[in-house]
This record gives structure tokens, C-alpha cells and sequence, in this order.
């Protein structure tokens, strides 16, 4: 059934070839296939398949078969309608499947109710018409397909289900043009289905034997009254004739005539059992006696049928991954809770009974001393309250001294002198203990948290494996089909589509394809726009384009009497579908400041790139700033998100300056109330969530920016410049930053960095 392409073509007609031949007698048998007393398949099968250059033969074809098979009468009809499609598709070129099938109905619709005028009976014939013109048009676009999948079939390597039931339905009206073709019951209809279904047992699986018994069944017995009851029949000896294939050619046949004989034993009359068998045991003997070279050209055909293995599509692994994920994630959560608990007994511990002091002291003192049994034996409360008073003096005083020392206790101490020495000398000793383990439990606290942080990240990834995307399997069939016809095979394929609804495609290639033709036609079966991003490890991913994109400015202006700004900002895109922005003031200006502020830049850069989420990524980076041993940093974080997909927009402050958002028409104003980060072990985060549309506007700055001209933060200034008609952001930026200047008096009295951003639709 090779068709030439109509559309490359500049002729109308041509002579025949012997080419022609086949095409033509297909015709003229799908011609002659009925169904409820209608022919549906003539014009549909003419509009698929045959050339329009040489169609007054098929046309002359197609009515030989109606004629042959309905009589004279319903020639009219079919060639009115014949004639309106060869019209059609001569004077419209560029069509598509749809349209080419609603033309097909149309014109079974058109040639059928000329012939109504001449005599309509009812309304039934009109309901009959209707359903003929919707069979037509369902029809061409199987023969279509059918079409297609032969069309230079030595040079594809595999076929869709899709394409496999269109091939047997096709297979079957063919066959149902051959009936009434044998004498006494025998059937060549039937033989040959019979033949057409072992040779498909034996080398499919039973799945696809099946439903190619069921098709053909159906189809070729449409013009009987048992069309249902053949179906099953075919289906069910198919379905046993497949089970039976791993004993050869031998064990199909055995399974097939069983099936089909029992199953007719139960759905038909008694009288017509022999002959049905007949027709089995036939078809059965001319498959036996196959010549092998043909069998072997026959399997061809079966074989070519792609089994391509996905990266990761099963849910076995994603469970697995979840199951290690949540396993990490326990691990880390149980390094957490050990060092909190540990911090938090040794800092109970460091904070005990005071009487670690003292006894110190009065083993330094009073062991040798002659009174040393009555004061600590004898008179031990009112020796223990005197020396807590001690203890009282020095941290009230810094310091115990002759000056300060109660005069009843130098009255009663055998050693007053050298008490003061050694009470001070312990007390200093356990001071300096106390701060070296502070600040090792602040540590370990720290630590803790680290953990903590990367704990939520184990978590957040397990949900993502088990439900933050699904697996895209029907897409992933259509597309290795779709490369396969035009000479491309993907060894591996993954298509996934995450919650957010961005779609990535990981095809293993040879290294020589083209990836723009790999980009159109993923585009063409995803319905949206994919784009090659890059090979790693042989795997070539294609990401779904975003819905919208950012346009962005930054200005920056360095404090006067510094050359370096102080400010850092970062802007980037992850995945294709999430947009950062961060802008960090370092405390102070100039090199120190922007060391600060780049370092928060770009750590945060890199755990958002590795797929950390906002809040892991910021406590993550506040734990690391507290644990520096070698000088305190601190600094403010501005940061923006914006899928680029639902166009949602969130926003994490932390000691930033004010953000202004044109949302709508409508200015809102987003500040913050936290510490920088580096200061606290525990940082206090201020989000805002706001829902953008296109051509709405964010304006990030430094407090250079805000507070310049005032005493105090005051932006009613840069709303107003905000809401003026800018056809860039460039200029915007440039409005704000020369105005900020202008209200300093034409200096700039500290850092400046001012991020215009504007939401704009692809």
C-alpha cells in the first residue's frame, strides 16, 4: 500500500504503472466490503491510499467492487461522492487528517442524499446516510494510519499499538472484500483470516494476538449476520494459538483449531460447525506448509516492534529511592536530636551548684589551717554562707579585695590574704571553663541545625521521587514512533512532567543526530514548546519552554571614597522554570562588605542550582556564617522566586530593605523585621506570596536606595517614579538610581543597588 506523496506532485494525471496494480486491487476489495448494508469503505480507502494522478482508475476500481457486491444501483452514489473527494483534494493542498476526514464523510453525506432526493423512504435512510458518512470519516483516518506505517516500512525499525490496530482493521475490510468467494460453506474470507491470525499467534504476543483476532474477526465478517459471534471466535483462537507458540508452528495450529472449535460448538448451529472448521483446518495446512524463506520474511513484519527501556519508569524504583531518601533522612534527623540532647546536658552541667568554687578554695586554704574542723565541721552553714558571699563580691566587683572583704569574715579567718588569692584565682579558672564550653554547646548547636536543614532536604527530595512527577509512558511511546519515521532511534527514553508542569525528556541518541529535529518532534507530540538543553553522561534532555520570562535590570553605585560596592547581586534561572533573584548588602562598605555579601551570593546560588529548597538553602547558609571561626559575617538577604510556569512569586527577606511590586495596577510593599543573617543560630524569616501577572513589576534595592533623602526609610518617591509608562526596565533602574543620587545631593552616602524586574509573556 506505498502511496505517493500527492502534495510534492505538479501533475493531475499521469499514466498507470505496475506500481498501480496493488493499490488498485485493494480498492476494489475494500470496495467490496460491507457493513449493514452499506459501503463505507470505498471512498475512505481511495482518500488514504490511492494516488489522485491516476484516479479514474481507482474511481473505475471502487465501482466495480460496489457494483459487484450491491448491484448496479448504488453506483450513482458512490460515484458522486468519489468524484466530490477527488475535487476536494485537488483544489485544497495543504490539509490535515482531520480535515481530509470530514471531507470524506461530507462526501459520502453529499452523494448519498443526491440519491435520497430521488427517492427517500424514511427517516431511517437518512439516519442509515449519517452513520455511513461517520464510518467514512473514522475509517480514513485508520487507512491513514495504515498508510503511513507502510510507507517505507524496510526503513523504520517499529510500530505503536496505535499503528498495529490500524493495520489489522485494515487487514480485515480487505479480507471482507473477498467474501462470497468458495463454494459449500468454504469460505476464502475465512481461510485466509485464519491463515492471517497464525501467522500473527506465532510471532506476537498474546495480547497483541488477541486483539488482531478481534479486529479481523469483526471486520471481515461484517457483511454476515454473526459478525459479533466471529470476533469472539477468531479473538479466542488467536488468544489460545499464541499460548501455544513456543511449541512452533505445530502448537499454534493445535491451539487454534481447539479454541475455534470449541468456541463455535457454543455460538453457532450444528450444520455449520464442519464447514467452519473446514475453513480453520485450511488455513491451518497453508500455514504449516509455508516455505521457511516466506515464514522468515513474514516474522519480519512482527519483529519490528521497538521495545525501548525507560531511564526510571517503574514504580518499584521510585520506591526504592523514596524508602533510601526517608532512610538519610532519619539518619541525619537522629544526628540532630543526639547533638541538641548533648548540648543541652552539658550546658545543664556547666551551670550546677556554684560549691565547685568553693571547695576548690578551701582545699587550696584551709586544709592545713588549725581552725579548719571548726569552720568547715563544727560551724559548716555559717562557713558556707560567708564564702558565697565571697562569690557574691567578685561577680558584683569584678574582684575580691582587702578593701571589700566583710569585716567579719577577716575577723574569723585564720588566712585572710591568701583566701583572696586562691578564691579569685578558681573563680577565674571556672569562668574561662564556662565560656570554652558555651561556646562549644553553641557549636554543636549549630551542627544540629545543619543537620536539621539537610534532613528537610532528604525529605523534600523523597516526596519529589514518590509524588513531585509521573512518568510519562504513552507520550514516551509516541515520541520513539515519531523519531522512528523519520530514521532516528532512541536506544533509552524518559518523559516526566513534574507538579509545576514542566515536562523533560531524556532520549539516549547516537551522537550524529540532529537535535533540532529531535526538538520538533517532541514539540509536535507534547503539544508545547521543548527545547534541547544539554548531554550528560549520553543522555540528551529536552525541557518544555516556559510561559513567561523576566526582563531585567541592575544598576549598582559604590558608596563615595569606596571603589567597591558593597552589594552583591545574583540573578538565574533553574530547570528552564524557576527565576532567582538575591540581592545581599554586606554590613558596612567596600571590600570587606562585598566579600560578605558575594559569599552569600554565592552559596545560595549553589544550593538553589543543586535543587535545595529556599528555606534549607538560607538555614543551611545562616548555620555555615555562625560556625566561621576566623571573623563574623553578616548580611542581609533579599530573594526573590518566580515560577516562570504559574507566574507565582515568593519572596524570602532577612534584614533586606523595602520591595515594591506593581501588582495589577497596585503597589505593595514588602518589608522586614528579622536580623541579618550570621548573627543568630535561629534566623527569622519574613515571606511574602504574591500571585504576578504580565507586565507587572518588582523593584529590589539596598537600603542605599530607600533611605536616600531621609532620616528613615520612606519609598513614596520611587512609587511614583514606579508607576510611569517604561518601555525598558533599563530605564526605570537608571530613574531611580539618578533620583537617589539627586535626593543625596549628588553623592552617594552609601551603597546603591537597585534590580528592576518586569513578568512579560513569551
Amino acid at each position: 500500500m506505498k502511496q505517493t506523496n500527492v502534495l510534492t506532485q505538479k501533475t493531475l494525471v499521469r499514466m498507470p504503472l505496475l506500481s498501480d496494480i496493488l493499490p488498485t486491487l485493494l480498492l476494489f476489495f475494500a470496495s467490496r466490503a460491507t457493513a449493514m448494508g452499506m459501503s463505507p469503505f470505498a471512498v475512505a480507502f481511495f482518500a488514504a491510499v490511492y494516488d489522485k494522478r491516476i484516479a479514474y482508475i481507482g474511481i473505475l476500481s471502487a465501482l466495480i467492487g460496489i457494483a459487484t457486491s450491491r448491484g448496479v444501483s448504488e453506483v450513482p452514489k458512490y460515484l458522486i461522492a468519489l468524484t466530490l473527494y477527488w475535487l476536494f483534494s485537488r483544489l485544497f493542498k495543504k490539509k490535515s487528517m482531520v480535515i481530509n476526514s470530514v471531507a470524506v464523510g461530507l462526501s459520502v453525506a453529499l452523494g448519498g442524499g443526491v440519491v435520497l432526493l430521488s427517492g427517500i423512504k424514511g427517516l431511517f435512510d437518512i439516519f442509515l446516510l449519517l452513520t455511513e458518512s461517520m464510518t467514512a470519516s473514522l475509517m480514513y483516518i485508520i487507512f491513514k494510519k495504515t498508510a503511513d506505517t507502510t510507507e517505507d516500512f524496510e526503513r523504520r525499525h517499529g510500530m505503536s499499538s496505535e499503528e498495529y490496530v490500524s493495520v489489522a482493521i485494515t487487514v480485515g475490510v480487505v479480507l471482507a472484500g473477498l467474501n462470497g468467494i468458495g463454494a459449500y460453506g468454504i469460505s476464502l474470507t475465512h481461510i485466509l483470516v485464519s491463515y492471517v491470525l497464525l501467522v500473527t499467534a506465532l510471532n506476537t504476543p498474546v495480547s497483541i494476538a488477541s486483539c488482531t483476532g478481534l479486529a479481523i474477526g469483526f471486520m471481515s465478517s461484517m457483511s454476515e449476520s454473526g459478525a459479533v459471534v466471529m470476533m469472539g471466535v477468531y479473538g479466542f483462537g488467536a488468544l489460545f494459538a499464541s499460548f501455544m507458540n513456543t511449541y512452533k508452528k505445530i502448537g499454534c495450529f493445535i491451539g487454534y483449531i481447539c479454541a475455534t472449535s470449541v468456541m463455535m460448538i457454543y455460538a453457532q448451529n450444528t450444520f455449520d460447525i464442519p464447514q467452519g472448521v473446514a475453513n480453520a483446518v485450511i488455513g491451518g495446512a497453508m500455514f504449516i506448509f509455508t516455505p521457511r524463506v516466506v515464514q522468515e520474511y513474514m516474522r519480519s513484519f512482527f519483529t519490528k516492534s521497538m521495545q525501548v527501556e525507560a531511564v526510571n519508569p517503574t514504580s518499584r524504583m521510585r520506591e526504592y529511592l523514596s524508602m533510601r531518601l526517608l532512610k538519610t533522612s532519619e539518619a541525619f534527623e537522629s544526628l540532630h536530636e543526639c547533638f541538641f540532647s548533648m548540648s543541652e546536658g552539658r550546658l545543664k552541667k556547666y551551670s550546677d551548684d556554684i560549691g565547685v568554687i568553693l571547695d576548690e578554695a578551701a582545699e587550696r586554704v584551709c586544709n592545713e589551717c588549725k581552725m579548719c574542723g571548726k569552720c568547715w565541721q563544727t560551724d559548716f552553714r555559717r562557713t558556707y554562707k560567708n564564702m558565697l558571699e565571697l562569690i557574691g563580691i567578685i561577680e558584683s566587683e569584678g574582684k575580691l579585695t582587702q578593701d571589700n572583704l566583710p569585716k567579719h569574715f577577716g575577723e574569723r579567718c585564720e588566712k585572710p590574704d591568701e583566701l583572696i588569692c586562691e578564691i579569685n584565682h578558681v573563680y577565674e579558672l571556672y569562668k574561662r571553663d564556662v565560656l570554652r564550653r558555651s561556646d562549644a554547646v553553641t557549636t554543636r548547636n549549630l551542627i544540629s541545625m545543619q543537620y536539621s536543614e539537610i534532613n528537610k532536604l532528604f525529605l523534600g527530595m523523597a516526596g519529589d521521587v514518590e509524588e513531585g512527577f509521573t512518568f510519562m509512558e504513552d507520550e514516551e511511546e509516541r515520541i520513539v514512533n515519531s523519531l522512528d519515521k523519520i530514521g532516528i532511534i532512541p536506544y533509552e527514553i524518559s518523559v516526566i512532567e513534574s507538579t509545576s508542569g514542566v515536562c523533560e525528556a531524556y532520549l539516549r541518541l547516537s551522537p550524529n543526530v540532529s537535535h533540532s529535529l529531535v526538538e520538533g518532534v517532541i514539540t509536535d507530540v507534547m503539544g508545547r514548546s521543548v527545547s534541547y538543553e544539554g548531554t550528560e553522561n549520553g543522555l540528551s534532555k529536552y525541557v518544555s519552554g516556559a510561559l513567561y520570562e523576566m526582563e531585567k535590570s541592575m544598576l549598582q553605585l559604590s558608596r563615595d571614597g569606596f571603589g567597591v560596592n558593597g552589594d552583591s547581586v545574583a540573578m538565574f534561572t533553574v530547570g528552564n522554570s524557576k527565576f532567582y533573584c538575591i540581592v545581599a548588602d554586606g554590613m558596612g562598605s567596600g571590600n570587606e562588605a562585598q566579600y560578605e555579601s558575594a559569599a552569600v551570593c554565592r552559596l545560595l546560588t549553589s544550593f538553589l542550582k543543586a535543587g535545595f529548597g529556599v528555606k534549607t538553602a538560607l538555614g543551611i547558609l545562616n548555620s555555615s556564617m555562625c560556625l566561621n571561626m576566623e571573623k563574623e559575617m553578616y548580611s542581609t538577604i533579599d530573594l526573590l522566586s518566580v515560577d516562570l510556569y504559574t507566574a507565582e512569586a515568593q519572596l524570602y527577606k532577612i534584614g533586606s530593605a523595602q520591595t515594591l511590586i506593581l501588582n495589577g495596577g497596585e503597589i505593595k510593599t514588602v518589608t522586614s523585621s528579622s536580623v541579618p543573617v550570621g548573627i543568630l543560630s535561629d534566623i527569622r524569616l519574613d515571606k511574602k506570596a504574591v500571585a504576578l501577572k504580565e507586565g507587572d513589576i518588582i523593584l529590589m534595592m539596598s537600603d542605599g536606595i530607600t533611605e536616600s533623602g531621609c532620616s528613615s526609610s520612606k519609598t513614596e518617591w520611587i512609587k511614583k517614579i514606579m508607576v510611569k509608562p517604561f518601555d525598558n526596565m533599563e530605564e526605570l533602574s537608571k530613574e531611580i538610581m539618578d533620583t537617589a543620587v539627586e535626593k543625596n545631593n549628588g553623592t552617594a552616602r552609601d551603597d546603591m543597588s537597585v534590580v528592576a524586574l518586569r513578568l512579560m509573556a513569551k
